[in-house]
């Protein structure tokens, strides 16, 4: 009895959008666990399939930047906290991007807002990024101006925007959480993954654009931590701005090498310094000591510990796929 876990989010009718994707999914798992009622919002199914059924869970297909839909499906759910992780990813600058980062991350961003405020939420928690920062300097603090380079991080500075607007107008209490690289078992495709894939493929060398630009990877499960801990803490947070990290600054060269190091591979990395995108960052780096003395929260997870736990899921998931191709292509012969 005396090691009994007590959430208080248990009980609590939380919904997520983008429950789909890697942090949406791993932050179900984590809410489920903590005995929360949660409703995943998604335009796709995703990676919901492989969750297992609970009687606390209920999944909705929903577009959120059809604002009647959203309504609806907010209003059916009834949730008292929403973690808005819907959100079109930084890519390729032109028009469609332009375009796809206005309706995903804007208008999306509004509907649900103005969805939760109709059914009477009482805290929306907007997931937000470091990249908003820009080349603004390191570490990353709340009080930190905000130098948007990408048309996505031009657009997360804008929803966040909506969020303060919503809480002048309507008392809607909002937090934004800005992590640096979120990564881990179940990722997306990143960097991190892209030096394992191509270990994976035997390449003989990776070329890099740039390498001296710094990045602070968080470990997927020390992100689901923070984000659960704000949710805690309530509305005593509103209005606030948390950045998260994994409170370790490294060249994209030496992370690249350092995989290449875990994965016992001799593959060279080469880098091109005069190979940069315009809307790079230079250097993320957040101390997290604003995080502490807010919500409690450090990284536990260190960066060797969590590339090594992602190059053994990676690995072993196209292992996986190898063995089911070769098996298909014996079966057709």
């Amino acid at each position: 009895m005396g090691n009994q876990h007590y959430s208080l989010l248990s009980g609590k009718r939380i919904l997520i959008t983008g429950a789909s994707g890697f942090l949406g999914f791993r932050l179900t798992e984590h809410l489920l666990r903590e005995g929360a009622i949660v409703g995943g919002l998604a335009r796709t199914i995703g990676r919901i399939p492989a969750m297992d059924e609970s009687r606390n869970y209920s999944f909705f297909i929903c577009d959120l930047e059809d604002l009647e839909d959203t309504r609806r499906k907010i209003e059916e759910f009834a949730p008292e906290i929403v973690f808005h992780l819907a959100a079109h990813p930084d890519a390729k600058e032109g028009p469609p991007q332009y375009h796809a980062t206005i309706k995903a991350n804007i208008l999306a961003t509004v509907n649900a807002l103005e969805a939760f405020r109709a059914c009477g939420g009482e805290l929306f928690i907007y997931g937000d990024s470091c990249k908003v920062y820009g080349n603004a300097g390191v570490p990353t603090c709340e009080s930190l101006p905000v130098q948007p380079l990408s048309s996505y991080a031009i657009a997360k500075v804008a929803g966040w925007e909506y969020c303060k607007l919503y809480t002048r107008l309507h008392h809607l209490a909002s937090v934004s959480v800005r992590p640096t690289l979120v990564y881990g078992p179940g990722q997306g495709i990143n960097l991190i993954g892209r030096v394992i894939d191509a270990v994976l493929d035997g390449q003989p060398v990776l070329k890099l654009d740039g390498g001296s630009q710094t990045r602070d990877p968080l470990y997927i499960h020390d992100a689901v931590r923070a984000y659960a801990a704000i949710a805690e803490k309530g509305r005593e947070l509103s209005g606030r701005i948390i950045n998260i990290s994994g409170g370790f600054e490294i060249t994209v060269a030496d992370l690249a090498l350092l995989i290449v190091e875990l994965m016992g591979s001799k593959m060279r990395v080469e880098t091109d310094l005069t190979r940069m995108r315009p809307t790079e960052t230079m250097r993320s780096y957040c101390e997290n000591q604003e995080a502490f003395e807010a919500i409690g929260w450090k990284p536990q997870v260190s960066l060797r510990e969590g590339l090594k736990e992602t190059v053994e899921h990676l690995s072993g998931i196209r292992s996986k796929k190898d063995k089911y191709l070769m098996k298909k292509v014996a079966g057709g012969r």
